[in-house]
């Protein structure tokens, strides 16, 4: 797996986070299929933002699928495959809020790419769009979709 967030990076911007730098160093993770990373450091303009700690994590997890799927029962009268399973990429952030003075809680963002056997290397063109379309919409509307969080207002 090649997907290894280390060093700092640059922060997406909203109203209440305008400048902010995040520190990510290597941890271990809970097995062998997955790489995980956490913030060390924050910097930039994010007043009360937190490093990860055990009660406030700050963690991004990859986990590839266990084992890599490939589509059967190819037809050559339709020219279709019977079965194409799906191979499932998950990515997840593990944030964390306080929502008292001493309480914190763990926000567990979660993305799930279930890819169809065989698309990877037949259609990867069209993979890659489908994934960079996807995080380019929620790029796009970071600021709207943190409002919505806050006031309700979708």
């Amino acid at each position: 797996m090649s997907i290894l967030l280390t060093g700092p990076t640059t922060a997406s911007t909203t109203p209440v986070i305008t400048g902010g730098t995040y520190t990510f160093v290597p941890d271990l993770p809970a097995d062998n299929r997955s790489r995980v990373a956490v913030i060390s450091a924050v910097g930039g303009t994010q007043t009360g933002v937190s490093i990860h700690t055990a009660e406030a994590p700050k963690q991004f997890i990859t986990k590839r699928p266990a084992s890599i799927a490939q589509p059967s029962g190819f037809n050559t009268t339709t020219g279709r495959y019977s079965k194409v399973p799906k191979n499932v990429t998950r990515v997840i952030f593990r944030g964390s809020a306080k929502v008292s003075a001493n309480q914190w809680e763990v926000i567990p963002i979660t993305l799930d790419l279930p890819i169809p056997a065989g698309a990877e290397s037949f259609d990867r063109a069209n993979v890659d769009a489908s994934v960079l379309a996807f995080i380019t919409g929620l790029y796009d509307q970071r600021v709207q979709i943190c409002q919505a969080l806050y006031d309700g207002l979708y």
